[in-house]
């Protein structure tokens, strides 16, 4: 699993010079932007950058090789949930720093605390990313997972849309936007952070079948 967690590592560090120009955007939109834009960018980045380490292993038939190394398919599925989640909290981490530098600059002192909720709840947020995109990449490599993923959010638009248009006019939505309003802050994060851990466990079990039935 070390190993592996290496070898991603060393993939990601290759891009150096990719890594450095959106660090320094993120440091701009850090200290002029308001909000926590600087957070999602980062995280939403780290979390695309670990997913796309399966294209580095599939180029030039680099699962058979990889797939004659002592750990299971199973053990490299685990991993690459591992290495999104650490990139992504590591990636979370550089950019709440930034945020708070910020606000020190732009003289904002609550502007942390008020946003604290919506700052913590990126991360999960940002996680099913990488929960939606390994499964669909492991099933249909680097260039067809793109489609199926536009398709996939074309979908999600399509019902959230076609949604508040049937309850428009209705007060069911009214009073679940009430409901939710007199909820803390906690119970919402709480509840969020359960529901992305369901989804990512569902895409962890599908990954793990995906790449046991893989032919290399």
């Amino acid at each position: 699993m070390l190993g592996l967690l290496e070898k991603d590592l060393r993939l990601t560090l290759t891009r150096k010079q990719t890594l450095v120009i959106f660090f320094v955007l993120a440091l701009i939109m850090g200290m002029s932007m308001d909000g926590s834009f600087i957070v999602a960018y980062l995280t939403m980045l780290a979390t695309i950058l670990a997913v796309g380490t399966i294209s580095y292993d599939e180029f030039d038939n680099g699962f058979a090789f990889l797939m004659t190394l002592p750990f299971s398919r199973k053990t490299y599925v685990t991993e690459k949930y591992l290495f999104s989640l650490l990139l992504a909290a590591a990636a979370w981490c550089v950019g709440a720093i930034l945020f708070c530098i910020g606000s020190g600059i732009r003289h904002d002192a609550a502007s942390l605390t008020d946003e604290l909720p919506m700052l913590l709840a990126i991360l999960p947020v940002m996680y099913l990313t990488a929960a939606i995109m390994i499964p669909l990449q492991l099933k249909y490599g680097a260039e067809k997972s793109r489609i199926v993923l536009l398709i996939f959010f074309g979908v999600i638009a399509i019902l959230v849309f076609g949604s508040k248009r049937i309850f428009e006019g209705s007060n069911a939505l009214a009073e679940l936007t009430k409901a939710l309003e007199g909820t803390s802050s906690a119970v919402v994060l709480l509840a969020l952070v359960a529901g992305c851990a369901l989804i990512t466990f569902v895409s962890y079990l599908w990954s793990a079948r995906i790449m046991e039935k893989k032919e290399f």
